[in-house]
């Protein structure tokens, strides 16, 4: 009876000492983005599309096969109409990918928020939708070859906007390129 309780437990503890094992487990993204942001004219209007640069970073850890827990956090930069702004979001969420050999394609969905700065401040609840492609140069470094998300954030403040208008929400892009690290 008792070998019959230490081989079950055997069993059952050895898928579990398996995943310990497992390598890759956890994925490091780090690299440039490139993202829009749309900004109201201060006393005239209309709303203008203006590109950021900035730089992007990501932790995926794998929960199960072909799912993963991320965490994203980007930070772009732009002039828009000669006033330094910045653009920031962090988010989590949802992973889903495959392998294809060296390569890796994955779609994800993030919840979280974004911050707006362009002499005051504001924040707002955004989701994130989007994917993209990893290559493998070895078992632990790979490049992300594209990764493109689409962002649409809440109310935004009118005292960002500056003359009282406000808006239900934004629709606006990121797209990111970098280096991407296993362990």
């Amino acid at each position: 009876m008792r070998t019959r309780s230490l081989l079950v437990l055997f069993v059952f503890l050895l898928p579990l000492s398996l995943t310990a094992q497992t390598p890759d487990r956890v994925e490091v993204f780090g690299g440039y983005s490139y993202s829009t942001y749309s900004i109201f004219g201060r006393y005239s209007g209309p709303w203008q599309r203006f590109g950021y640069n900035g730089f992007e970073a990501s932790v995926a850890a794998k929960l199960v096969p072909h799912v993963a827990a991320e965490l994203d956090f980007a930070d772009g930069f732009g002039n828009p109409n000669g006033n330094s702004s910045t653009v920031r979001t962090i988010m989590g969420g949802a992973r889903i990918f495959t392998n294809a050999g060296k390569a890796e394609v994955y779609g994800h969905f993030l919840v979280g928020n974004l911050t707006f700065s362009v002499g005051g401040s504001g924040s707002a609840f955004a989701v994130a939708g989007g994917g993209g492609a990893n290559y493998w140069v070895s078992r632990h470094i790979g490049a992300r070859i594209v990764e493109f998300d689409y962002i649409h954030s809440g109310f935004i403040s009118a005292a960002v906007l500056g003359n009282g208008a406000s808006t239900g929400g934004q629709n606006n892009f990121r797209v990111s390129t970098g280096v991407v690290f296993r362990f």
